[in-house]
């Protein structure tokens, strides 16, 4: 029988329903009498139950569920059980409000991205660990600890390695080959390109500003104490690399017009040190005056200075300033072609410059989100072969993962609120 598409003015009485229903609970009788033991026939049988899916266990059809049937056939109209049946079901909030506080197992799928941040902060959920799950958009800002101490630490140490960048300089100047008669070495791009000694300075002006730009992103950061001690141990490795590399080799002097102090025929310690915070006081730059000594060519300082600025801010500066991102790789650019152009540095200072800085700055922000990070196995133990790994775990011990492109005023005055469009 289909009733399918009923209209409610052609609706069925109750009594009709029942009337209909009596067939199939006389053939119904009619199987159990030949399955189950003969009982004694009553004085006179029951009448039908008028709500047959509500009382699926009565005596005569025990064991016989109609309520598909009957829901397929329309017959069972009762509309107090589908208030009740709505009822018993209750809305997602009930559900989670009943549910307690579970530990995550261990098999269970774990959250890969802080909604603070979507494109930052892994988070890193360990097996017995309680879960409260927080409204998108809150910030946990106890997993960014400033911890002004570390950055402390991590400044003294740049410092040092500055210091012994400075110190190798002094020692390398007095081994520099004589540039009367010791010719440049054949490189590609200076042999084709006329020295022009304005070069040097216009590039020194591109790492002035480049520097600025990148200083005034992490004094402006929200978490800048860890970007800026990150920044430190960063610059700390890069110049501590280059104090070795032009150590070991000591090219000659690739300019024929670029001044270099006069060697010392006595060599002391205290000549050193007063040759070391010479050089400090004028930052590294020859366009004050102080860059005197020759020497220091693998690899470039001022490749390594341009190329890191442009990477601070691309991965500190909001995606909404994009031209600014351009910009300063612009800026990095042009200013080693300008080094290039002026003679102060060989092509293979250049090229080793920018492979070491990237590959640094990129292999230390990649163990930030290495999930093996904490943990045992073989790729953790591939990863501790970083001699400097120690002071790595010890900076970022207590930081989860990279931290999200968040910006206040460092200050108690002015307040704005450019920061928070920015954020």
């Amino acid at each position: 029988m289909t009733v399918s598409g009923r209209s409610p003015d052609k609706e069925q009485p109750p009594s009709q329903q029942i009337s209909h229903a009596e067939p199939l609970v006389q053939s119904v009788r009619a199987y159990l009498s030949r399955e189950l033991p003969a009982e004694p026939p009553s004085p006179s049988p029951p009448l039908c139950h008028a709500d047959i899916a509500a009382d699926t266990a009565h005596e005569e059809i025990k064991g016989i569920n109609f309520e598909p049937r009957l829901r397929r056939n329309d017959l069972n109209n009762n509309a107090s059980a589908r208030q009740n049946e709505s009822r018993e079901m209750p809305n997602l909030a009930e559900l989670l409000q009943r549910q307690p506080l579970l530990s995550r197992k261990a098999d269970a799928p774990q959250p890969t991205t802080d909604e603070s941040d979507p494109e930052h902060s892994p988070q890193r959920t360990h097996a017995g660990d309680f879960i409260v799950e927080l409204p998108p958009g809150t910030i946990r800002e106890e997993r960014y600890p400033k911890e002004i101490g570390k950055t402390i630490v991590s400044f003294f140490f740049l410092f040092i390695c500055v210091c012994i960048n400075m110190m190798s300089l002094s020692l390398v100047h007095e081994r520099l080959p004589d540039r009367n008669t010791t010719a440049p070495l054949s490189d590609i791009v200076l042999d084709n390109v006329t020295a022009r000694d304005w070069g040097l300075s216009v590039s020194e002006y591109l790492i002035m500003i480049s520097t600025t730009v990148a200083m005034l992103v992490v004094i402006l950061h929200k978490h800048r104490f860890i970007v800026a001690r990150r920044l430190f141990f960063i610059i700390g490795l890069l110049y501590l690399y280059r104090s070795l590399t032009m150590y070991v080799t000591v090219l000659p002097v690739s300019s024929t017009t670029y001044y270099c102090s006069p060697k010392s025929n006595n060599t002391t310690p205290l000549l050193i040190i007063k040759r070391m915070f010479y050089l400090i006081s004028g930052f590294g730059l020859s366009i004050n005056g102080k860059h005197t000594y020759c020497g220091d060519f693998i690899y470039s300082g001022h490749t390594m200075i341009l190329v890191l600025s442009y990477l601070i801010v691309a991965e500190y500066s909001p995606k909404k300033l994009w031209p600014m991102h351009w910009a300063m790789w612009a800026s990095a650019c042009m200013g080693v072609v300008f080094v290039l152009v002026a003679h102060g540095h060989y092509t293979v200072d250049v090229v080793i410059a920018y492979y070491i800085t990237t590959r640094l700055f990129w292999t230390f922000h990649s163990l930030l989100v290495t999930p093996h990070r904490a943990g045992g196995g073989y790729n953790h133990y591939m990863i501790q072969r970083e001699w400097w790994y120690w002071l790595f775990t010890y900076l970022e011990g207590n930081v989860r993962g990279p931290v999200p492109r968040r910006y206040d005023w460092p200050l108690f005055w002015p307040r704005t609120k450019l920061f928070s469009r920015l954020s």
